[in-house]
């Protein structure tokens, strides 16, 4: 895979754009007409991203009564496992993609695996989606210009930092290590208010 950083968030921000023109708060992520199933995944990923985040954004309307907040609490919970799972995932892939054979003798290990800074990156792209609406939106925030800078610098540097770290596992110079999540909350084996329901 010889994808760079910056098509990487391109593609994510093809999906929240994809998203935003569709008139329904949680549709069904679309299938890319002739995508192979690694930009199709990522895609996907961005879909939950961006429904994530408008599920978010529903369920603080302060005139919601208990049953809607509680249907919407679910739903995020869902969608939160569901981004975890794709992130997971895209490491697997991405591990035997870049660095299938464990490089030999010293390397380093990162605190975050390549998927994990790729779902940074993908929340970024979320994130200057939405300040950039609210920097033009007559009587938006007047911090909102400026905020939009710091994001599209902090954009550049994150492109930057993820091609570094593509080419450093590529090199064996950093081993590549997926970061399991093990969320014990969303499991019924391990979540004790779940396990302990007669």
């Amino acid at each position: 895979m010889r994808m760079q950083a910056a098509e990487i968030a391109d593609l994510f921000g093809q999906a929240i754009a994809a998203y935003h023109a569709q008139d329904q708060l949680d549709p069904v992520c679309p299938q890319l007409h002739g995508a192979d199933a690694w930009t199709q995944s990522l895609f996907e990923k961005s879909w939950i991203d961006t429904v994530q985040w408008h599920l978010e954004d529903e369920i603080r309307r302060p005139n919601l009564d208990g049953s809607a907040v509680l249907g919407l609490k679910r739903r995020i919970d869902a969608l939160n496992q569901a981004r975890t799972n794709a992130v997971e995932a895209m490491d697997i892939h991405l591990q035997g993609l870049l660095q299938p054979v464990p490089p030999l003798g010293a390397s380093e290990l990162r605190t975050e695996s390549l998927g994990w800074a790729l779902d940074r990156l993908c929340i970024l792209q979320l994130k200057r989606y939405h300040m950039e609406i609210e920097a033009m939106r007559e009587g938006g925030p007047a911090s909102a210009a400026s905020r939009l800078k710091v994001l599209h610098q902090q954009n550049q540097q994150l492109l930057a930092a993820v091609d570094q770290l593509m080419e450093d596992i590529r090199a064996g110079k950093v081993r590549y290590q997926p970061y399991a999540q093990h969320k014990l909350y969303n499991d019924p084996d391990t979540n004790p208010a779940l396990y302990g329901v007669s």
